[in-house]
């Protein structure tokens, strides 16, 4: 009797302990994603603002909508236009697209200027977007600072059509930390202009960032841009 029993006992054993419902793990959590670092722009060989923190939509991977086939390659077609899915707009003359680095990016079209370049970046992470568009705003804004490190409190929102499709606008300048950096690791003398269209398939997100020069010198080209968005065929 003993030894028919040892088997079952020795079984009860390597299965170990069995949780109750609400139990925590003790393991290690999975990984979700791997944050997209620098506000959106290249590594450090070919962008001053690589490394300086996490995008605030970075770390989304479970909502991202994947970029197929469907929304096009992120280049411009033979018309100039970018098909980023539910929308598309035409590159300005002199801005260089460039295929996307990440499924985060829908587009991302170079910007030069006397200062250096800037750089648009155009996300989409689906239907239900990446929380409200004021909180959104409310996070770029938060990414700068004054010279001194206070709060930049000149931020210019506003609103527009695009397309037909209704845009919160904003537009920010001074020390640029990425929103994780310290005073340490800002970058002075840039500025960002960005723009929300929201589509009924779910908001686009549009930034221009770079020196301050640069993105002022290419002021009137984003908004040309925007002006030309349109529904996707």
């Amino acid at each position: 009797m003993m030894l028919a029993l040892l088997p079952l006992a020795l079984g009860c054993q390597n299965k170990g302990p069995v949780p109750q419902d609400g139990t925590p793990s003790k393991g290690p959590a999975p990984s979700v994603a791997s944050p997209e670092s620098g506000g959106a722009h290249p590594g450090p060989a070919q962008d001053p603002h690589a490394g300086m923190g996490q995008d605030p939509h970075a770390g989304m991977a479970l909502q991202l909508a994947p970029h197929d086939s469907a929304t096009g390659s992120g280049l411009p077609n033979d018309s100039g236009m970018i098909d980023v899915g539910a929308i598309s707009f035409k590159v300005p003359e002199k801005w260089k697209a460039q295929p996307p680095k990440s499924s985060m990016r829908r587009a991302q079209v170079m910007a030069e200027g006397s200062a250096g370049p800037g750089e648009l970046i155009v996300f989409f992470f689906g239907p239900q977007g990446a929380g409200g568009a004021q909180a959104n705003i409310d996070r770029w804004v938060g990414q700068f600072t004054t010279d001194s490190g206070a709060p930049v409190t000149d931020a210019k929102q506003t609103s527009r059509k695009a397309g037909g499709f209704d845009t919160v606008m904003v537009e920010v300048a001074g020390r640029y930390g990425g929103g994780m950096g310290g005073p340490g690791t800002a970058q002075a003398n840039q500025r960002l202009l960005g723009a929300i269209v929201n589509t009924d398939g779910g908001p686009y997100y549009f930034k221009l960032l770079g020196p301050d020069k640069t993105v002022l010198e290419n002021a009137a080209a984003f908004d040309a841009l925007l002006g030309s968005v349109v529904a996707s065929p």
